[in-house]
């Protein structure tokens, strides 16, 4: 009766183990990049439905900010921060925009921007946020 292993089957099976690793790495690698992207997203619109929102609900001027440099979006309301979120430190991306804020006025539309395109890339991966001059939001899922 035998109750241990070889040293030859002991090698044979790690070596099969590294390469079953070394297939499934890159795939979750990607997959994580990918799960980031979509979170930070998220976040981009969660805070610009903000925005919107805290102009109807306090009849003011409110402002959607992003800092592209430090990664950072900025919600503001008659002065008042209402919300700052560092998403590019959250998600591990970066941001681009092709302006640095969107304005909603007390009705909920947004005033004095054509449309603006907001970019999450990590790696090779790059999703996007649009708002239209209306203020309407969309997205690539």
């Amino acid at each position: 009766m035998r109750r241990a292993h070889t040293l030859p089957e002991m090698v044979l099976t790690l070596a099969l183990l590294a390469i079953v690793a070394a297939t499934a790495v890159p795939s979750l690698l990607a997959t994580t990049a990918r799960w980031q992207v979509r979170a930070a997203v998220a976040d981009l619109v969660n805070a610009l439905v903000l925005t919107r929102e805290a102009a109807l609900a306090r009849g003011k001027t409110a402002t959607f900010t992003v800092d592209a440099a430090r990664g950072e979006v900025t919600v503001t309301c008659a002065g008042d921060t209402v919300a700052r979120r560092a998403v590019g430190a959250l998600h591990g991306v970066r941001l681009a925009a092709s302006t640095d804020s969107v304005r909603y006025a007390p009705d909920g539309v947004a005033t004095g921007v054509s449309n603006t395109t907001l970019l999450v890339v990590r790696g090779s991966r790059v999703d996007s946020v649009i708002v239209s001059r209306l203020g309407r939001v969309r997205w690539n899922q």
